[in-house]
């Protein structure tokens, strides 16, 4: 695949995009829930690209036009070509005067404003009245959950029925969940358990039974959606430390 400069002028352009759309995912991650996986051509994620791109550049353009306006008023610097590099990119022409380290200035304007892009869009992603906005769009059927876990008076306590058994036999596992990742179904993607106990599932024609085992605590266990045929989740309440 050849790439023209076209196209690697287009990307630099929707490079503070991208890092902005990278900050916001950044800042929405929860310790308890993965962010859900954007989907494959997703015309949401393209926009908002775009869109985070386009604000930063007005905000960009803002600040060298600020800058005109002061120069105007009272010149501090002297330099041998306009520093402006978005009247360059509308007008096609480039600056009589540019040396290397000019260049070099205009490519660390472009990284300055993509960091600052990103950290802008982490801290408004945390930001109280965002999240609890998007909260249901990010967490799904597991807000109610999620809410009461982040809150930090309940635990959350995941079963995991896997795919390995025999003859009418299941291995399951039982444990604090450490971290739970949804597809954009919906659906459990993977789940880690700690401090997990294993037991084995019997099913006959009358009835569910647990069979425990005698064995040590696995300290994490890392289960994968084709390891999982059936998952529950309960929430026990944490006691306040001195109460009653």
């Amino acid at each position: 695949m050849t790439f023209g400069y076209a196209l690697l002028g287009a990307l630099v352009l929707l490079l503070p995009g991208f890092a902005g759309y990278f900050g916001l995912r950044i800042g929405e991650a929860s310790d308890f829930v993965s962010p859900r996986p954007d989907r494959p051509n997703s015309n949401l994620t393209i926009f908002l690209i775009v869109l985070l791109a386009l604000a930063a550049h007005t905000a960009g353009a803002g600040i060298f036009a600020f800058n005109e306006a002061i120069a105007a008023w009272k010149p501090l610097i002297s330099l041998p070509y306009d520093p402006n590099p978005y009247k360059a990119l509308l007008s096609g022409q480039v600056p009589s005067g540019l040396s290397a380290l000019a260049i070099e200035l205009e490519l660390l304007f472009c990284l300055a404003l993509s960091f600052g892009t990103g950290w802008v869009c982490e801290r408004m992603a945390r930001a109280k009245p965002i999240t609890t906005r998007t909260a249901p769009l990010r967490f799904g059927w597991l807000l109610p959950i999620v809410e009461k876990v982040e809150a930090g008076g309940h635990v959350a306590v995941g079963y995991v029925r896997t795919t390995s058994g025999h003859n009418g036999a299941w291995v399951a596992y039982e444990g604090s969940i450490r971290r739970l990742t949804l597809d954009d179904d919906d659906g459990i993607r993977m789940v880690v358990l700690e401090q997990c106990d294993r037991f084995i599932v019997r099913m006959t024609d009358d009835k569910i039974e647990r069979v425990d085992m005698d064995s040590a605590p696995i300290a994490m266990m890392h289960l994968a959606a084709d390891q999982i045929a059936d998952f529950a989740i309960e929430l026990f309440e944490v006691p306040e430390i001195g109460a009653d």
